[in-house]
């Protein structure tokens, strides 16, 4: 089937966003989950202990607006930051202060054709130290964009890949509060099928997939890769941001894990814990499923109802309760 423009193939969690602004990315960072800096002292302590500890370059693949690669400037002299929409791409100036955006470079590309010759010499083939693919994984064709991510590699640079889910109400009535989490999400999900047989139906099945396997459907061969360890904060809770009843497909854990690999399986409820309430919810469901609103129609409704049962489960008004997240880190050394 021939596409007429970018707006005809749906992908999850990205086609609404196409051609959104600066405040809309602003909304997008203050209502997603931010790693601590302790993430990021581990992905670091196993880049030093991996092999050569070189921090000239990292690149961030899938950027979006840019906040990780931001992050990123903390540790490594430069930062590449890659995704496929403009409107992200362009808001980089307003987000990131002046004295950081001079060591960065932003490359508007897919993920698996970033080694074809888009990156620049200076910060591209071989010379990468680290690479990081946050949030993004689940809709890339994973064997192509790791091969990508291995030229991109210096010998012994690290790949960081890293997920994290819906979120996880750890206090007060915590079956309650889940239960509606869920049934806000999957009603929201239903008014954006159908996904089988549409353009973009191949993605929806990777990307589910991916989340449903908890990312352990991507292989790394050993011929290219070596080290692998599989973090996984919070399994107790699927990396999906809705049920399966959200979906108009079936699917099924898929496990690629290879011999030799460590998994490592941690329930944390102050993991990257915050206080959300309702507002907080609906500010990350919003960027989950961005203007789900426009395809719901009247039937938002349905959904201003369970967040008021919601408002009600946590206290009424605007109480709080603390959320964490179920979160998948991958880290790899190329050989």
């Amino acid at each position: 089937m021939a596409l007429s423009s970018t707006q005809d193939l749906e992908t999850p969690f990205t086609t609404a966003v196409l051609g959104s602004d600066v405040d809309f990315w602003r909304s997008y960072i203050a209502g997603r989950p931010s790693p601590d800096e302790s993430f990021f002292h581990l992905i670091n302590e196993y880049h030093s202990s991996h092999g050569q500890s070189k921090t000239a370059i990292a690149h961030d693949v899938g950027t979006g607006p840019d906040n990780i690669a931001q992050r990123l400037l903390a540790y490594y002299d430069h930062v590449v930051g890659s995704d496929l929409n403009d409107q992200a791409l362009a808001a980089a100036p307003a987000l990131i202060p002046s004295e950081l955006y001079k060591r960065t470079t932003f490359i508007k590309s897919p993920a698996e054709a970033l080694a074809s010759g888009v990156v620049p010499n200076g910060v591209g083939l071989g010379k990468t130290d680290l690479i990081t693919v946050s949030e993004c994984i689940p809709l890339l064709d994973a064997p192509k964009a790791l091969d990508a991510f291995h030229e991109l590699l210096r010998p012994e640079g690290t790949l960081a890949i890293y997920f994290y889910g819906r979120a996880i109400f750890a206090e007060g009535d915590i079956h309650t509060l889940n239960a509606i989490y869920d049934a806000i999400a999957t009603r929201i999900c239903t008014f954006l099928l159908p996904f089988k047989g549409t353009p973009g139906f191949p993605f929806h099945v990777r990307g589910a997939e991916a989340l449903v396997s908890r990312l352990d459907n991507i292989a790394f061969p050993s011929e290219s890769w070596k080290g692998v360890e599989r973090y996984k904060w919070n399994y107790d809770y699927p990396l999906l941001f809705n049920s399966k009843e959200g979906y108009d497909f079936d699917f099924e854990p898929v496990d690629r894990r290879a011999e030799g690999e460590k998994t490592i399986e941690v329930i944390d409820k102050q993991f990257w814990a915050k206080e959300w309430g309702v507002e907080e919810v609906k500010t990350y469901l919003d960027s989950v499923y961005p203007n789900w609103q426009k395809k719901a129609g009247a039937r938002s409704t349905e959904v201003d109802e369970l967040l008021e049962e919601l408002r009600n489960a946590l206290g009424g008004g605007g109480s709080k309760k603390k959320v964490t997240f179920p979160v998948v880190l991958i880290l790899a050394t190329k050989k």
